[in-house]
């Protein structure tokens, strides 16, 4: 099974999620910059940050050029501060795509202080969130 984990490039404690996460599925993390659309993707694990009053433009183009012909399964995750308002809109903006988008997603609220460093219990739920995708998508095919 091929298994893709991509997170934001402005997101820093979202790439420490997703390479962790990304390690536990036995692959590589990457930015959404380096995404190949063309290529066959089995799952695709989608990391990204929340930030008050500043929409994420780059997300949202990355999920415009996604294609179901490409992409079997898709899977999000989050961290935000304060509150958790984006997530919603991104769920929207991929079934507005048709994109095959698993109902599970992961959203964790991280420590406003500790800058490029997550609580033990993010990464123990993301390391939980890609297992279970995973073993789901197994199942299926």
């Amino acid at each position: 099974m091929k298994v893709q984990v991509v997170y934001t490039t402005h997101c820093k404690d979202a790439k420490l999620l997703a390479e962790d996460m990304a390690r536990y599925a036995r692959t590589y993390a990457k930015p959404i910059t380096d995404f190949s659309f063309q290529e066959d993707i089995d799952l695709l694990v989608i990391g990204f940050e929340e930030y008050p009053c500043l929409k994420d433009k780059e997300l949202e183009n990355f999920i415009c050029q996604l294609s179901r012909q490409h992409i079997r399964n898709l899977a999000l995750f989050n961290l935000f501060c304060f509150k958790s308002k984006e997530m919603e809109k991104i769920i929207q903006l991929c079934l507005k795509q048709d994109l095959p988008l698993m109902r599970e997603t992961y959203s964790c609220k991280k420590s406003f202080k500790a800058k490029h460093h997550l609580d033990d219990d993010i990464i123990s739920g993301g390391r939980v969130y890609i297992e279970d995708m995973v073993n789901i998508c197994n199942h299926y095919y």
